[in-house]
C-alpha cells in the first residue's frame, strides 16, 4: 500500500495491532503526534502547564515546581490520525507496518 502513496498527500494511519517493542511504540506515538488534533492538544496542555508553574524559595534560591507532562497518545490499538506523507514519515511507516493500517485520506 505504501507504494501507491505519493509524497505530500495526507494519509490516515490506524493502529491495528499492539506493538511488540518499546521502540515500535515510540515510533507509533511519534507518527500519531503529527496529527493536527494531537498537536493542538499538546499545545493546550503546554499552556496549562506553564500557567501552573509555581516559584518556591528553598535554601535561599528560587526554583520552579513544574507539572509532569501528560502524554495523551500511547500507541495502543484503535488510535488513529491523519498525517502528511513525507520522506521521514514513510520510513517510519515501513518500520511499523505490521502494527498499522494505512489508507489515503
Amino acid at each position: 500500500m505504501l507504494e501507491k502513496i505519493k509524497l505530500g498527500n495526507p494519509i490516515h494511519v490506524k493502529v491495528t495491532k499492539s506493538p511488540t517493542s518499546a521502540a515500535a511504540a515510540k515510533t507509533l506515538v511519534r507518527l500519531l503526534s503529527k496529527d493536527v488534533a494531537a498537536k493542538a492538544e499538546t499545545k493546550r496542555q503546554h499552556k496549562l502547564r506553564e500557567r501552573h508553574n509555581r516559584d518556591k524559595i528553598r535554601g535561599g534560591r528560587t526554583w520552579t515546581v513544574r507539572l509532569i507532562k501528560f502524554r495523551p497518545l500511547k500507541g495502543v490499538v484503535g488510535e488513529s490520525g491523519t498525517i502528511l506523507a513525507t520522506y521521514d514519515v514513510m520510513a517510519d511507516l515501513r518500520s511499523v507496518l505490521r502494527f498499522i493500517e494505512v489508507t489515503k485520506a
